[in-house]
């Protein structure tokens, strides 16, 4: 029987399971909507009426809030406490599901809320993770950062299964707002109810209006250049001209103003000092470029194996679970073995060796594929992926001093976020210039091919069709074939960055902290 009361610090030891058991479920809720939309926007597109060129944007706006909200997070919990701003978050992030819910027949007010549920999405990350640690004796607290570990891959592995089976096994994908409302609720009043008596820890002459300024250019600077090439995907980069030029000034005009308001800030919520750090800045760089990678194959694997090959989303979801295989113990491992003194560089390489090998395995596939053969390469990406982060992270925070690795790692998360918004609509555009150039390939060589095959499918209807199919078969290739190489030239760049220093074995918390989604 294991006494729960000898890690807890405050709480008897039933209530201390509770607020594991509720902060854990919170914890999962919130990645679970970062993953689990994906299967489901082919049905998300027939529910509203509109292509998925549009209905990404709530996938990419939600990535973008989530990232902003890391920025602003500690600075709330030094004011209000982490207590207070867990429950808001959570409370907020019931009621944008709910709001998601009933706005789904009006595109733009959908997407707008939901930036609102990714911002709260990302408002709770921090703060739950530090109340949780909060209730746990110190000599004990390595027990609650492996439990909150747990979670961290459920976007990549879980998230999908979920969401296929919510869309395609229960026929409706909207109840994943409407189970959001009700857990997210219960979370946010099982934890004012729980922990009414503890007096958080707050700093109400800590100055807020600068911080939150600086937040509002920032967030909207990030949000401009997330909808230019939003925009940019409905016309393939090449028309639009008046929507681009107006969204790229007010991007450059944002983007300047922040970076002049927040150097002469007494509290910048952006340490640009931290970039002088050339592993810092380059281990960034290298990780937003392999993450967007990863994230724009994740997106068109799930898209296009369901509009393309056919599979149900179900199936599609079921293709992640061995993602999960390796991901979360090769994390581990990789902490373990960064802590006896590795140096991170030789596991990030591995990383994204192991990334571009999967990626170079599914691009060798005769389409269509059955589904018992796309399983194998699963297996070699949850590998790639356990070890990215905590490898990049430990790279990225060696030389930065020991006062500023928190928020070292907050940059690293947001600037990943950000990334993983942008690369769904790269991702997005990428596919469609090769499907052109797939489609040109396939037509133009040889005109006897074109009335050759006109003959055998009737008509030109039936022959586009069929063009179209074989190029979208092609392009699925081609562009993980690409991606493929791509992780492979960086993982050759890693070896550009300078030597790891030995780190410090406390540095378990920042290590998990840089994992999350």
């Amino acid at each position: 029987m294991i006494d729960f009361g000898r890690y807890s610090r405050i709480l008897p030891a039933s209530q201390f399971v509770l607020l594991n058991l509720t902060l854990g479920i919170g914890h999962f809720l919130v990645l679970l909507n970062a993953g689990a939309y994906l299967p489901m926007l082919p049905y998300v597109t027939g529910s509203m009426d509109e292509p998925i060129a549009y209905v990404v944007w709530g996938q990419s706006d939600y990535f973008t809030a989530m990232g902003a909200a890391l920025l602003i997070a500690r600075t709330l919990m030094k004011r209000f406490g982490p207590k207070n701003i867990t429950i808001a978050a959570y409370l907020a992030f019931s009621i944008s599901s709910l709001a998601a819910l009933f706005t789904i027949p009006y595109f733009a007010l959908y997407t707008s809320i939901r930036v609102i549920q990714g911002f709260s999405a990302g408002l709770s990350l921090i703060p739950s993770f530090f109340l949780l640690l909060e209730y746990y004796k110190e000599e004990e607290q390595h027990v609650a950062t492996s439990l909150w570990g747990l979670a961290l891959f459920v976007p990549f592995s879980i998230g999908p299964v979920l969401g296929g089976w919510l869309a395609y096994k229960l026929g409706d994908w909207t109840l994943l707002f409407s189970f959001s409302f009700f857990i997210a609720l219960a979370v946010s009043g099982i934890l004012w109810a729980l922990l009414a008596d503890w007096d958080d820890k707050t700093d109400r002459s800590f100055p807020l209006a600068d911080s939150l300024r600086l937040f509002v250019i920032l967030f909207s600077a990030a949000l401009a250049l997330q909808e230019y090439f939003d925009v940019g995907l409905l016309s393939d980069l090449s028309s639009r001209f008046k929507e681009f030029w107006w969204l790229f000034f007010a991007f450059a005009l944002l983007a300047w103003l922040f970076w002049f308001e927040n150097g002469k800030a007494d509290h910048p919520i952006v340490q640009f000092s931290l970039f002088a750090k050339p592993n810092f800045a380059a281990g960034m760089l290298l990780l937003c470029l392999a993450f967007m990678a990863f994230q724009g194959a994740i997106v068109q694997y799930i898209i296009r194996v369901q509009v393309v090959e056919g599979y149900t989303a179900w199936h599609v979801g079921l293709l992640f679970l061995p993602v999960f295989v390796f991901s979360k113990p090769l994390s581990i491992f990789a902490q373990h073995m960064i802590r006896k003194g590795m140096d991170p560089r030789i596991l990030a390489f591995l990383s994204l060796v192991l990334l571009s090998a999967s990626f170079r395995w599914v691009s060798g596939y005769v389409r269509p594929a059955t589904w018992e053969t796309l399983l194998a390469p699963q297996f070699l990406m949850g590998a790639g992926l356990g070890l990215l982060f905590v490898s990049m992270t430990a790279i990225s925070l060696s030389h930065i001093p020991k006062k500023d690795q928190l928020h070292g790692v907050d940059l690293l998360n947001t600037a990943r976020n950000f990334s993983a918004g942008l690369a769904i609509t790269f991702s997005d555009i990428g596919w469609d210039r090769l499907s052109d150039y797939e489609m040109n390939r396939l037509a133009s060589p040889d005109e006897s091919d074109s009335a050759r095959m006109l003959q055998i499918f009737d008509s030109p209807r039936l022959l586009h069709e069929q063009f179209s199919l074989q190029a979208s078969f092609l392009t699925f290739n081609d562009l993980f074939y690409l991606l493929s190489i791509i992780l492979a030239i960086l993982a050759f760049a890693i070896w550009l960055l300078k030597p790891v220093v030995r780190k410090d074995p406390d540095m378990v918390i920042l290590e998990n902290l840089g994992e999350e989604p």
